[in-house]
């Protein structure tokens, strides 16, 4: 091990398809306080140089908020500490349950960001994950948010103008299929072949068009296929948590979603955005 590198976690970003190209994105802060941050220096490391090779994460007992920059003793909805997930419309419930929205009564925390990111289009999809799944996103491209949930197929089915719409049909589809995957079925197996377009035509026949009172696109059936930087997969079913007193030093044997894949389980690297850590490779 030559090489190291320190900072602050962020999620992974990726670029193409066939192979998810991953970098592991750290933050260093131009200038610290006790209090706050401020500026952002990004380092992007290309990790899939590091696949079958020993790399040694050491997490220090330090966090600071994604948001805010501040320290934070515990870390919320992927990095951000407790005032902004109480005060910040990107936290609030409606996020995780868009079907929720409350913009049209008034009480969206911060009026401008509802409108820049709630009032835009989103599509409803399928994807084959663990299984089949649905869900939304008003990501471009899609794929973005299939890598992020380590899908290995999705495809685009209704468009609609905002993010309660989309939210809407979700919660309608979900009688149907399952809105969620299994974390444990990602960072141990394969999945298997899903036929999404003769999914999605059975679908869109069950759908109850007569509740809603917009009218959503439906989207030509065009499949993306996604797969994998991964050697083989764990030995166990297990998340591997942040130990303040020992560093993980383990082999690289795959990434897949937000996870990296090492023999004794899989690490959410979205989880534990905003730890600050020590990368030897």
């Amino acid at each position: 091990m030559k090489s190291e590198i320190e900072g602050y976690l962020r999620m992974l970003s990726h670029k193409e398809l066939n192979p998810v190209n991953y970098s592991l994105e750290l933050i260093n802060y131009k200038e610290i306080t006790k209090k706050s941050a401020q500026g952002e220096l990004k380092t992007s490391l290309p990790i899939n140089d590091l696949l079958g090779k020993n790399i040694c994460i050491t997490f220090y007992d330090e966090i600071r908020c994604v948001d805010c920059g501040k320290i934070t003793k515990k870390s919320f909805a992927g990095g951000s500490c407790y005032n902004c997930l109480l005060s910040l419309a990107s936290n609030d419930f409606c996020i995780l349950k868009p079907s929720e929205c409350h913009f049209h009564k008034g009480t969206c925390r911060e009026e401008e960001w509802g409108k820049a990111h709630c009032f835009q289009k989103h599509i409803v999809y399928l994807a084959n994950s663990t299984g089949i799944k649905v869900g939304i996103t008003k990501e471009n491209p899609f794929s973005k948010r299939w890598v992020d949930q380590g899908a290995i197929a999705g495809l685009p089915l209704l468009e609609v103008k905002s993010r309660l719409e989309s939210g809407l049909l979700e919660l309608e589809i979900a009688k149907y299929v399952p809105d969620k995957s299994s974390w444990q079925k990602l960072i141990s197996e394969d999945s298997g072949f899903i036929d999404l377009e003769k999914k999605s035509k059975e679908i869109l026949e069950l759908i109850d068009w007569k509740k809603f009172d917009f009218h959503p696109q439906v989207l030509s059936p065009k499949i993306t296929e996604i797969t994998y930087p991964i050697r083989s997969y764990p030995l166990k079913k297990k998340s591997l948590k942040p130990n303040f007193n020992e560093p993980l030093n383990s082999e690289l044997l795959g990434i897949k979603g937000q996870y990296l894949l090492f023999p004794e389980g899989g690490m959410n690297i979205r989880s534990l955005s905003g730890y600050k850590v020590k990368i030897n490779y």
